[in-house]
């Protein structure tokens, strides 16, 4: 995260700029953003399949430790 200085002298650059440039400057910040969003959501979504995979996991283990019990409990 850039501190107040670095964004001062970013906002002051860019005011300097001509149209064209700006608005290069601009389409290059939003691609950035972009790819930004892309890597944030294919992790959020990787870490959101590993998290349903071990609620599965999970609920087979409960499932197959009440199908013991039941076993262990029944009359023989």
């Amino acid at each position: 995260m850039p501190g107040s200085k670095d964004v001062e002298k970013e906002i002051c650059k860019m005011l300097d700029m001509g149209e064209e440039e700006l608005l290069a400057e601009l389409e290059k910040s939003f691609c950035i953003s972009d790819e930004r969003h892309q890597r944030i959501s294919d992790t959020l979504e990787e870490i959101m399949q590993e998290v349903d995979r071990l609620i599965s996991r999970i609920d087979e283990t409960e499932d197959e430790s009440l199908e013991d019990e039941d076993e262990e409990s029944s009359p023989r």
